[in-house]
């Protein structure tokens, strides 16, 4: 499809005092997380997204060692 939107958003998950917590990542997300008014994604949330049609893109992270 020409000119199509991407609909995908970038999430970053943390291990959080050993509770994995979904954090946005980008412009998008950020915005979710504020209509949801919190500074992280729940599952409910990401599955609310999916169902508007988006794409929820795992960031990987490296960490030095």
């Amino acid at each position: 499809m020409i000119g199509a939107c991407k609909m995908t958003i970038t999430v970053e998950i943390k291990n959080n005092y050993g509770y994995e917590k979904i954090y946005p990542a980008c412009p998008i997300s950020r915005k979710f997380a504020a209509i949801a008014g919190t500074k992280t994604l729940t599952e409910r949330v990401i599955e609310l997204i999916k169902g508007l049609g988006y794409t929820v893109q795992v960031e990987q992270t490296v960490r030095e060692l």
